[in-house]
């Protein structure tokens, strides 16, 4: 297994945890608590990384970025701990997990975040299919 797939997967395991433990946190914090103390959180262990790695060239467009990534990450914390409290950890997960396959599959088309576009064949499509055809039995049953 290589470094991409074994951090892929890892990043996996550590959502289905983290959705259980900001559900816990949320019953005793409140939603804005919780967002606010998990940011805080995020910050401080990004920090403690930035201080130990190279100096970062902060340029407009990068804190943008970093400020959009953090509103971003603030509105998946939230959306995802409401929404596995109502319908479910799987149900929530499941379509979490097909969303983000179907437009990060859009996303490599158009090339966002490299030089040259990513194809869409066959085998890919099929994939997203059987992923969402999975999704759609979960929500249902």
């Amino acid at each position: 297994m290589g470094p991409a797939v074994f951090l892929a997967v890892s990043a996996g395991v550590a959502i289905a945890f983290q959705v259980v433990v900001n559900s816990v946190g949320l019953r005793d914090l409140g939603l804005g608590a919780l967002i606010g103390i998990s940011g805080a959180t995020t910050a401080l262990a990004g920090l403690a990384w930035a201080l130990f790695a190279l100096k970062p060239e902060a340029t407009g467009r990068a804190l943008l970025c970093a400020a959009a990534s953090g509103l971003l990450g603030a509105f998946i914390l939230g959306s995802i701990v409401l929404a596995a409290n109502r319908g479910g950890l799987a149900q929530t997960l499941s379509l979490v997990i097909a969303s983000q396959l179907v437009f990060g599959l859009v996303i490599d088309r158009l090339g966002v975040f490299g030089p040259a576009a990513q194809g869409i064949g066959v085998l890919k499509v099929l994939g997203i299919a059987l992923i969402l055809s999975g999704g759609i039995l979960v929500v249902r049953a």
